[in-house]
């Protein structure tokens, strides 16, 4: 499949407008269309200055004037950027602009979409939000390029590191990817296997996975680890950087809160401490 819809989730942050030129080369590189949702969450999500203000329940409750004022004039400068962007491209592309939405409506929009792009939650602001992205990845059956709230990061898909355990995410991970890999320079899939037993029993696996994506002209090879003291995915985290890697492409698991308290969360891990743009499929 090739990629002919993208869209990008922007916001008042300041990683937001990053994310738009990262989309932007994305949707050069690929010839493809360029759409824009401007996703409101909480004030709290708002540069210093535009918070509510503090100074009783009521006050709290109702943002004052200048703060809608502010507010409006950040998602004037974000759609005014996003015209710009759309008109360097030459193409045509959609402005959502939807004000605290919650789940359903942003996963509605992004099911038409060939690829998403959307910010990591920054762990140190205050929310209260009424959507929240890891939830879009599982939701909306598209795959997922979430790109970490702190860092810049002009481009993906020219040094990649593949999660791969065989299973049904990791498969629909690797296969939505491959329309943004196929130009890579550099493929590593990795395997982190849990006891010594597993390695010999996985490895026909990853040789047929590598098969595969030569038939696609993409050279990989493989890196299989123990897990040992660390977890899943402190080695991803860990072998990204040491192959200085633009992308990391994962399956999403959606798993139930007691599971994932069990078997640390993979998936979770990921998205609290990504440090390079993750793609996600659920």
């Amino acid at each position: 499949m090739s990629l002919k819809d993208i869209l990008v989730f922007l916001d008042v942050t300041p990683a937001s407008e990053g994310r738009l030129r990262l989309a932007t080369r994305v949707a050069r590189d690929h010839g493809a269309s360029l759409s824009a949702v401007f996703a409101g969450n909480d004030q709290a999500d708002f540069p210093p200055g535009l918070g509510v203000p503090r100074r009783g329940l009521i006050t709290q409750l109702i943002p004052s004037m200048e703060d809608m004022t502010q507010s409006a004039m950040f998602v004037d400068v974000a759609e005014q950027q996003f015209r710009e962007c759309l008109c360097s491209l030459g193409g045509d592309g959609d402005w959502h602009q939807l004000d605290r939405p919650d789940d359903a409506e942003v996963v509605a929009i992004a099911r038409s979409a060939d690829l998403i792009i959307i910010g990591q939650t920054n762990p140190n602001t205050r929310t209260a939000s009424t959507w929240r992205p890891q939830d879009v990845v599982v939701a909306c059956g598209r795959p997922v390029l979430m790109v970490p709230y702190f860092g810049t990061f002009s481009e993906v898909g020219r040094r990649v590191l593949v999660a791969w355990d065989g299973s049904r995410e990791a498969v629909r991970a690797l296969n939505d990817a491959l329309p943004v890999i196929a130009a890579a320079e550099e493929v590593t899939v990795m395997t982190v296997h849990v006891r010594d037993k597993n390695v010999e029993r996985d490895r026909s696996t990853t040789e047929r996975i590598i098969r595969h994506l030569a038939r696609h002209g993409i050279a990989a090879r493989v890196d299989q680890r123990l897990q040992s003291d660390n977890s899943i995915s402190d080695w991803l985290l860990s072998r990204a950087t040491d192959f200085y890697v633009d992308m990391i492409v994962a399956g999403a698991y959606h798993h139930s809160p007691l599971r994932e308290a069990l078997t640390g969360g993979v998936s979770r891990d990921l998205f609290q401490r990504m440090t390079v743009p993750v793609l996600m499929s659920h």
